[in-house]
């Protein structure tokens, strides 16, 4: 792969990305409730949505689908961490 594919694959993907962000956002939010856990929760989706290859060659729709549930693992292991946060800080 030369380089000027190599930057065009980049800039696609980077565009794919960014447009699943509110829609992460979106998604975290109506689960967490919580404007700043929401935020971390869709960064951390669209972090790991970014490391994956297929997902992101796929139709709109799969890929709106798959972010979905990336997003949901990704906000319900925020939800626990800060839930146990919060016990903790109890203690």
């Amino acid at each position: 792969m030369n380089v000027m594919s190599a930057a065009l694959l980049r800039d696609h993907k980077l565009q794919r990305l960014r447009g699943l962000e509110q829609f992460a956002y979106q998604v975290a939010h109506f689960i967490l409730q919580d404007e700043v856990l929401a935020a971390e929760a869709a960064k951390a989706a669209l972090l790991e949505l970014s490391r994956m290859e297929k997902p992101l060659a796929g139709s709109e729709e799969d890929l709106r689908s798959h972010a979905k549930k990336v997003t949901m693992n990704a906000s319900i292991k925020i939800a626990r961490t800060a839930s146990i946060a919060n016990q903790t800080a109890a203690l």
